[in-house]
């Protein structure tokens, strides 16, 4: 082999071996690139959903809070100034807090915001802090109302025994104006004696039986089979509670036909019919299903509405009805105080923030 062919066989073996190193420094390089990025890209996927995971629990923490308040433990009503609770989760929990921003005592308007922090407690990636979100809503505390036609109201007709009495739409407190006496269907209507009933009128006139049931403005459906209003005691099976505390009004539901146990304030719920004996007195709202009797010298300062099973489709007797001295007045603080039990929480429109400090 001559000289210069072996120079050249030296020559192309040099060369191999540095290109297979650059291609392996090549190709080593763009492997460590795509490790990189592909971790760069799912720790960016991680945090993208652990900010929505955070977002989610802050809102739903928000909303729970707003319609289930009484069931974190908190009953004032209105709210008090400040109230904080720690909800958990699926995944993590939200703080929530609700701070009083706005009072109108003389309108009872109570204006606040609420606040909810939520906290991502899924495993994150390493050196990855836990993700949290805030968001907010400014909200009233608004208290359901009711429609009062009259101190008492009877939609299976109302009859009077005897002179003695007082059946009034005056206001017993002063705060509302004059509502009627008593309303009635056209059938069966009022009968009895009409010296004891006072209002605007004394006597006011429903019309049909649908129209009557129309007007109260009572679902009556939906109070006694659908949940519309969530009672603190049921009878059957709690028990007639204690009202030596004059600032308890709870939300009673009694099951059948029954007789007033005994004194007390609040709304009282009857799915049947209600007689009220002896001197019991009853501050508050009355809503029968069956008709109601009163016998002896009760009182009841409020409103009442009883024959609400006609909306039901049941056949009631022609009357409800007031034998002997008693008083039955309309009394609006009370209907107001009553009715405190069933106020809510209602978020304002366009009033939800996101960008709350957290500081």
């Amino acid at each position: 082999m001559t000289d210069a062919a072996m120079r050249g066989t030296h020559s192309e073996r040099g060369v191999v071996l540095p290109m297979v190193l650059l291609v392996v420094v090549v190709l080593a390089i763009l492997l460590a690139a795509g490790f990189a990025g592909l971790s760069s890209e799912r720790r960016v996927h991680a945090n993208d959903e652990a900010a929505l995971d955070a977002f989610t629990l802050a809102e739903t923490g928000l909303e729970l809070f707003l319609a289930k308040r009484d069931s974190f433990g908190f009953a004032a009503a209105p709210p008090a100034p400040s109230e904080s609770t720690r909800i958990a989760l699926r995944g993590g929990y939200a703080d929530v807090v609700l701070t009083q921003m706005r009072v109108d005592a003389a309108a009872r308007r109570y204006g606040y915001v609420v606040r909810s922090h939520g906290v991502s407690t899924v495993k994150a990636l390493t050196g990855t802090p836990q993700a949290e979100r805030t968001v907010a809503q400014f909200a009233v505390w608004q208290a359901t109302s009711v429609k009062v036609l009259a101190g008492w109201t009877s939609l299976s007709g109302l009859r009077k025994n005897g002179n003695a009495g007082t059946l009034t739409g005056d206001d017993g407190c002063g705060q509302a104006d004059t509502v009627a006496g008593v309303a009635v269907p056209t059938v069966p209507g009022y009968s009895g004696q009409t010296g004891p009933v006072r209002g605007k009128p004394p006597i006011l006139d429903l019309g049909t039986p649908q129209q009557a049931a129309a007007a109260t403005g009572i679902d009556w459906d939906a109070v006694v089979n659908k949940g519309a209003v969530q009672p603190d005691i049921t009878i059957p099976p709690g028990n007639w509670p204690d009202f030596s505390n004059p600032n308890y009004w709870p939300v009673i539901k009694l099951v059948g036909d029954w007789t007033l146990p005994g004194a007390g304030q609040g709304t009282l719920i009857v799915t049947g019919s209600l007689t009220i004996n002896g001197s019991n007195m009853w501050n508050g709202i009355i809503l029968a299903g069956g008709n109601l009797t009163s016998n002896g010298n009760n009182t009841v300062e409020g409103a009442v509405v009883s024959g609400l099973n006609v909306e039901l489709g049941q056949s009631l007797p022609p009357a409800s009805v007031g034998n002997g001295t008693k008083v039955f007045q309309y009394n609006s603080c009370n209907v107001t105080r009553a009715m405190a039990k069933m106020a809510q929480l209602v978020g304002y429109s366009n009033a939800w923030v996101d960008n709350w400090p957290t500081y």
